[in-house]
């Protein structure tokens, strides 16, 4: 894997959700980009996942321990990797084995939530529409709690700022109904 992905998800990345490679028969990650494109790499979504966490210097584990018991969650816990950039987890697709299911989706790029189906959201970027195996509520509820981690975050790890930042969709443009 070239860290070059890495930094090119951290300039540019929306999101990354898990996929089936027809080609090899094995899981890839298809990476979702600020300017509409996307791109499907050759690695599983959790070992991206993995190598994104250690370019920030985290791991999920770290931050299910830190900030879990804040949000009263142990699974599907949102992490927060500096200042104003949160990712949160979702269920994409239904696993076959040991297959992962959870993509990441960065909290600031969500510019809407909307009912699919029953227990199915889809879940809106700039040029991208990504479906997730949770309610609506749920999706909410995750927003939420990425929002109150991040402010955590910064209250350790960056008290000298003086007001929270403004992010590109606040709570109360997405209306819940």
């Amino acid at each position: 894997m070239d860290s070059m992905n890495i930094k090119q998800f951290v300039a540019a990345g929306q999101a990354f959700v898990p996929v089936n490679m027809k080609e090899s028969g094995r899981d890839g990650v298809k990476v979702f980009y600020k300017d509409g494109t996307m791109e499907i790499l050759p690695i599983r979504c959790d070992t991206f996942l993995k190598q994104l966490l250690t370019f920030f210097g985290t791991s999920v584990s770290a931050n299910r321990e830190r900030y879990g018991k804040l949000v009263s969650k142990k699974q599907l816990v949102p992490v927060a990797l500096s200042y104003g950039y949160t990712l949160i987890p979702f269920v994409t697709r239904e696993p076959i084995g040991r297959q992962t299911r959870n993509g990441w989706i960065v909290a600031k790029e969500i510019t809407n939530i909307q009912r699919y189906s029953s227990g199915k959201t889809v879940i809106s970027l700039d040029h991208h529409e990504i479906l997730v195996h949770h309610t609506k509520k749920f999706c909410f509820d995750q927003l939420k709690n990425s929002k109150c981690i991040e402010m955590y975050y910064s209250e350790i790890h960056e008290p000298h700022r003086q007001q929270w930042p403004v992010s590109s969709v606040s709570l109360h443009g997405l209306a819940y109904s």
